[in-house]
């Protein structure tokens, strides 16, 4: 409802009490559930995301140059592309003759 009804007495109390709390630790699980899967959905991504995290971090404790720090950067990024390359490649392998086509 909205609210203008509420348990009564003891009993209503503690079932209202007990259904919120399943309620909250099944929207809990969901959402788990749902983020595992997005997370999951480009492990590459993540990958990659996880290693600028490192390069900024490790760029900001040695005090690098902007200029530096923007090579860098690129270099990461065309990497990215590259080994995203490199593994197609390695899965085309895999592949029968008469389906790498």
């Amino acid at each position: 409802g909205y609210g203008d009804i509420g348990p009564q007495n003891m009993v209503e109390t503690v079932v209202c009490t007990f259904m919120v709390v399943i309620s909250g630790m099944s929207w809990v699980v969901v959402l788990g559930e749902v983020c595992g899967i997005i997370t999951k959905m480009k492990p590459d991504e993540q990958m990659f995301r996880d290693s600028m995290d490192e390069l900024n971090y490790m760029m900001q404790d040695r005090v690098v140059p902007k200029e530096m720090r923007q090579q860098l950067r690129s270099f990461f990024l065309s990497k990215k592309s590259a080994q995203r390359r490199e593994r197609h490649r390695e899965i085309i392998g895999a592949m029968s003759p008469g389906l790498q086509g």
